[in-house]
C-alpha cells in the first residue's frame, strides 16, 4: 500500500474574488487542497473570522474533504480577501484586504499537536506581514522537527520589512520554490550579478538548503541542488487562469519528493500539474491524477 503523507499548508486562506464569482484561495490553502486531489492527507493551519465569508470557507474546506483541525476563528477581524484581474494571457493581479484574520494567527495547543505529526508543511511570505502570524508561523516551523519545511516565497512587491521576512523565511527552510521574477528581485536584494543557477546555488549555501525550484510559467522549471541542475521545458497549453498554477507545482513537486523521486520526475510532474491547473478556472478546479497524467503539450 501506498504511504499517504500528511502534509500542511501554512499561512493565509481567503476567498479570490472575480467579477462573477468567488474561489478558494490563499497560496498555502491552494497547495493543501492540491495536495488532497492528489491522494495525500493535506491540511490547512489559517485563521478566519466570526463571519458569513468565513463560514462559507469552512463549508468549502470540509466539502473538499480537507482536515480543518488547524483553522482557528476570529472574534473580530474579518475573513481574508483578494480582488483577482486577469489579462488576456489569464495573469492575475491581485489586491488583498488588509488586518485581516490570517494576520492574527496563534501558535494554538491544536498547532503544536499537528506540528508533531506532519511529513511536510509549506509557508509563504504574505501571512508574515503582521508579527503575530509572523510568530505564529515560526513557532510552527520550530515545533515541526524533522517535518519538510518549504519556503514558497510568493512576493507581492518589496520593502525593507519584505526583505527582514524573506531572510528569516530562508534560514527556517529546507526547500524553495519561486517564480522568474521573484528570482530577480532576490538577486537584485543580495546585490548578486549570477545567473539564475548560480545565485540559486548560493542560497542553498548560505542557509543550509536542498533544492530550490524556479518556477518560469510557460517556460517550465530549473531544480537546483547542491551538485545538480535539472530543466524542463513545461506543457504547451492554452492558459484560461493561472491563479493557482505555482501552488499546484509545489504540491506536485513536494509529493514527489517525499516519495524519493528523482530530479527529472520531481519537475514533470511538477509541471504537468501546474500547466493543467491554468487550464480551468480558479486556483483550485477539480482534477483528478488521470487527467493530469493524460496531458498533452
Amino acid at each position: 500500500m501506498t504511504h499517504v503523507y500528511k502534509i500542511a499548508g501554512l499561512g493565509e486562506i481567503l476567498w479570490d474574488i472575480y467579477d462573477d464569482k468567488k474561489f478558494l484561495g490563499g497560496a498555502p490553502t491552494n497547495f493543501a487542497a492540491h495536495v488532497n486531489q492528489a491522494g495525500q492527507y493535506g491540511l490547512v493551519l489559517s485563521r478566519i473570522g466570526n463571519d458569513r465569508l468565513g463560514d462559507q470557507l469552512m463549508h468549502e474546506l470540509i466539502s473538499r474533504n480537507l482536515d480543518v483541525s488547524g483553522i482557528q476563528i476570529d472574534p473580530e477581524k474579518p475573513t481574508g480577501t483578494v480582488r483577482v484581474t486577469l489579462d488576456n494571457a489569464g495573469q492575475p493581479t491581485f489586491v488583498c484586504t488588509a488586518d485581516v484574520a490570517f494576520d492574527a494567527m496563534q501558535f494554538e495547543k491544536s498547532w503544536a499537536t499537528i506540528a508533531g505529526q506532519v511529513d511536510a508543511v509549506l509557508f509563504g511570505t504574505l501571512a508574515q506581514r503582521q508579527d503575530a502570524s509572523r510568530q505564529a508561523i515560526h513557532s510552527f516551523l520550530r515545533a515541526a522537527g524533522k517535518a519538510l519545511k518549504v519556503y514558497d516565497v510568493n512576493l507581492r512587491g518589496w520593502s525593507d520589512e519584505t526583505d527582514k521576512i524573506v531572510k528569516a523565511s530562508l534560514t527556517l527552510a529546507d526547500l524553495i520554490k519561486l517564480n522568474g521574477d521573484e528570482l530577480q528581485i532576490l538577486k537584485t536584494a543580495f546585490g548578486s550579478d549570477e545567473n539564475d543557477e548560480m545565485f540559486c546555488r548560493q542560497l542553498l549555501d548560505i542557509y543550509s538548503i536542498r533544492l530550490a525550484a524556479v518556477t518560469y510559467g510557460a517556460k517550465g522549471c530549473c531544480l537546483v541542488t547542491g551538485d545538480r541542475t535539472v530543466r524542463h521545458p513545461g506543457f504547451s497549453v492554452k492558459a484560461i487562469d493561472t491563479t493557482g498554477s505555482g501552488d499546484a507545482f509545489a504540491a506536485g513537486m513536494i509529493i514527489q519528493y517525499l516519495q524519493g523521486a528523482d530530479l527529472e520526475t520531481i519537475a514533470e510532474f511538477g509541471n504537468r500539474l501546474g500547466a493543467f491547473v491554468a487550464t480551468r478556472k480558479g486556483a483550485v478546479p477539480e482534477w483528478s491524477l488521470e487527467e493530469v497524467r493524460a496531458l498533452d503539450g
